[in-house]
């Protein structure tokens, strides 16, 4: 039995466009009162001794902006006036305006399907009936189990079985696939229902790859089978990826980002004998956009050789920073058991005690790093770094470029870590939000500091061929 639910979306005609244009001395203000209250870098950026400058330097900018009309302009004045704080974490984001309409034309509707097919059921169909579809059959990603049966002919309907996602229900059609002779196109409807989007469809042996998103065949069982994260990566411009030859190992992260936790997890443990026997490294940081650098600490007990000192950070903590923290951290507060939230709450506690001043939950400037047992292999670690390496990337070299076994080379990182933990403000103006950090690193007062020049490579390298000439520094 097939039924259809009926979503009505309203869509406005695009009969006059035109852009939002807020009050760009109003932005201005808001933006300062934003920037002053709760970045983590003021008190060291304003002081006594520049106060006077920030202030001279602060007037002529709200000069520039009493008569600019445009978002974008606006948005470009408020950038420079951030830059006197030179922080690339601190900065202005600007969204073009959507195009608006004045009048409504007419409401789309997105048609849900129900098939109420069970697992059962796909089965039996698929166990009796001769020359199946490749495609059919059941499959599954992190968030669905899907069902996937003829419809009617080169029609195929992609039926809910199990779902973590609220919004879907079983026996609902998450995908639809039409066949065009050997090729197939499918219609992807979102998470939350409120849109359709087509995309090109491929069967390649147990992976269904619908382009935006990956499943596993688990039924009827397929005769080749391809590993699903491996599988993922190779179509992730992002993901890490490791390059064994003879007796050199070669990582490389373009991100700490995205699935690339999993992915990194995923490698390790494939090469895990190879890696503990070949005696050199590269692990390539350069490009890296930052992101989580935990995922680079996964390879640190590899390159582990003594006690590793991590820095701790000091977060802003006003009212506003609180919140946005807690937001990150609801879900799973809300799920804790009784003894977790106990614990979670005697942490909130101080940190709401704490307003007004910065917030050390550590307490310590540092903590270090001990592993039990070195490694033997590898023996010796080539560290790439460039002027595209930032953020997480630059946290995760000054860890690993402690052990005896690390030499870094390239050229001086981006610096951009002084001041991390992002959050964005929004403003009054839909197209302005205002991107802080609200951590401040304890590195800083010790009189060290990564964003002033960058982390200065141990060996610089000039030309394209870095891999070469690391090789050939680490074999020496």
């Amino acid at each position: 039995m097939k039924r259809t639910l009926i979503l009505s979306l309203l869509f406005l005609s695009c009969t006059i466009t035109y852009s939002q244009n807020c009050a760009c001395d109003s932005l201005f203000f808001q933006t300062q009162k934003i920037v002053e209250d709760n970045y983590a870098g003021w008190f060291d950026k304003v002081t006594v001794n520049n106060k006077n400058a920030y202030t001279s330097w602060t007037n002529n900018q709200y000069l520039k902006v009493q008569n600019i009309k445009d978002d974008s302009t606006c948005a470009k004045v408020l950038q420079e006036w951030i830059s006197f704080f030179t922080d690339k974490h601190l900065r202005i984001r600007y969204n073009k305006p959507k195009v608006y309409t004045n009048k409504v034309e007419k409401n789309k509707t997105i048609d849900i399907l129900t098939t109420y097919l069970t697992e059962s059921e796909i089965k039996s169909y698929i166990s009796t009936t001769k020359n199946i579809d490749p495609i059919e059959g059941i499959y599954e990603s992190s968030s669905y189990t899907l069902g996937i049966t003829q419809a009617k002919e080169n029609l195929y309907y992609a039926t809910i079985l199990a779902t973590a996602n609220e919004n879907w229900k079983v026996g609902e059609v998450k995908l639809v696939i039409q066949k065009m002779g050997d090729t197939y196109t499918g219609s992807f409807y979102e998470g939350d229902k409120s849109d359709i989007s087509t995309h090109e469809v491929k069967v390649v042996h147990n992976i269904l790859d619908f382009d935006i998103i990956f499943f596993e065949k688990k039924f009827p069982e397929p005769q080749v089978k391809l590993d699903l994260t491996e599988y993922e990566m190779s179509k992730d411009r992002y993901a890490p990826s490791l390059k064994i030859n003879t007796d050199v190992a070669i990582w490389k992260f373009p991100s700490f980002e995205n699935n690339s936790y999993e992915q990194t997890q995923f490698l390790l443990k494939k090469y895990k004998k190879e890696l503990e026997s070949i005696p050199y490294w590269i692990v390539d940081l350069s490009n890296n956009t930052g992101g989580d650098y935990s995922i680079g600490m996964q390879v640190i007990e590899y390159i582990y050789s003594k006690p590793i000192q991590i820095y701790n950070a000091e977060m802003r903590m006003t009212e506003t920073n609180f919140t946005k923290w807690y937001q990150y951290i609801a879900d799973y507060y809300e799920q804790a058991d009784s003894l977790t939230k106990s614990k979670l709450d005697e942490r909130l506690n101080k940190m709401k005690a704490s307003y007004g001043k910065m917030f050390n939950n550590d307490g310590t400037l540092f903590d270090t790093l001990k592993i039990d047992k070195v490694k033997p292999f590898p023996k010796k670690v080539a560290l790439l770094i460039n002027q595209n390496t930032v953020s997480s990337g630059e946290f995760f070299t000054l860890a690993a470029r402690q052990s005896d076994k690390v030499v870094v080379m390239g050229t001086n990182s981006g610096g951009m870590i002084d001041y991390g933990n992002i959050v964005n403000y929004a403003t009054t103006c839909s197209t302005i939000r205002v991107q802080l950090p609200t951590n401040r690193n304890l590195w800083l007062d010790t009189g060290f500091s990564v964003d002033k020049e960058g982390i200065k490579p141990d060996i610089y390298l000039q030309g394209d061929n870095w891999e070469d000439q690391a090789i050939q520094f680490i074999k020496k």
